[in-house]
């Protein structure tokens, strides 16, 4: 997954943007700039200002709606950070060349769901992986002994054996969290992100939760078409939540709907509503583009239905 997302021929280091209109995907900044612009407002309500740090800022649809001199965007694309160059967004290509020792807050939208994950299956009364193998010229799939990282994983999380069901192992993302804490010593952190509740995870109707995307379209299986596909997967946030508290942070799940709505999405979506009422022509039409922007986001059979992990160093 890592080879087919970051490395030298990975499908986010070539020379497209793949977070817009026209690339493959699109997460609720480009959906409506006011997802950042309310971000925002929580950000200067709680009065943070020391080096905020977004990681997976992509062209910068996020962190530039947010109004403070002192801002930075880790982004591993290579492509994207030039898009972040154009506006002059101060960016780095990784946690390891930040400069800065402490931060107010660290956030991300749609990241975690790009972190390498293993695959774990449970079959005849044991664990096994799922590995990716190179025979005759192509890839393809076998499976082998669990490690004990894997096995400690399940473990810690009280996953239950279920031969229908494969679990994403998490475990480069209690490693990530783990090395921005020890950077960054940040007071809060903030994901949003598409996922689950593990109490929930067997309502979910399908057995794997890793899919691709192209084109604004679900893909191929992943190891069809490596290099031109997004791979990405449904983030189990009961796995994320332990991990923080173990880590001294105060945990709070909700959905992307609710924190939106708890800070000023009504007030906006009225202000834009009077607005509507009262213009004609292209103004109107301009106006109704964001309303629909709006219910987009807060939509919870869509964006609005995403987790939303808030944190607060104890």
């Amino acid at each position: 997954m890592h080879e087919a997302l970051y490395s030298k021929y990975g499908f986010f280091n070539n020379e497209k943007v793949r977070s817009q209109k026209g690339g493959d995907f699109l997460t609720s900044p480009e959906v409506s700039e006011y997802f950042g612009k309310i971000l925002n407002k929580w950000i200067q309500k709680n009065n943070l200002d020391l080096n905020i740090t977004e990681f997976g800022s992509g062209t910068g649809s996020l962190i530039e709606q947010i109004d403070s001199e002192n801002k930075f965007a880790v982004e591993i694309s290579s492509t994207a950070r030039g898009e972040l160059s154009k506006k002059n967004i101060k960016n780095f290509e990784s946690l390891e060349n930040l400069t800065f020792r402490n931060s107010d807050l660290v956030f991300g939208n749609e990241v975690l769901d790009n972190i390498p994950c293993s695959v774990a299956i449970y079959k005849d009364n044991k664990w096994l992986e799922k590995i990716v193998t190179l025979e005759n010229g192509g890839l393809s799939y076998d499976f082998v002994e669990a490690r004990k990282e894997t096995l400690d994983w399940i473990e810690v999380n009280q996953i239950k054996g279920d031969e229908n069901i494969d679990i994403e192992i998490q475990t480069n993302i209690d490693i990530f969290l783990e090395n921005v804490i020890n950077k960054l010593s940040p007071k809060n952190i903030l994901f949003f992100d598409y996922g689950f509740e593990q109490k929930d995870r067997g309502k979910r109707k399908y057995r794997s939760l890793i899919r691709t995307y192209k084109d604004h379209h679900l893909s191929v299986d992943p190891i069809l078409e490596p290099g031109y596909v997004d791979i990405t997967y449904d983030i189990n946030f009961s796995a994320v939540k332990e991990n923080l508290k173990v880590l001294g942070y105060k945990v709070y799940v909700k959905e992307q709907r609710e924190f939106l709505l708890d800070n000023g999405f009504n007030d906006i979506y009225d202000d834009l509503k009077n607005q509507y009422t009262n213009l004609e022509g292209i103004e109107r039409l301009k106006i109704n583009s964001e309303l629909n922007g709006l219910k987009a986001i807060i939509d919870s059979n869509g964006l609005g239905g995403f987790y939303c992990l808030i944190a607060e160093k104890i």
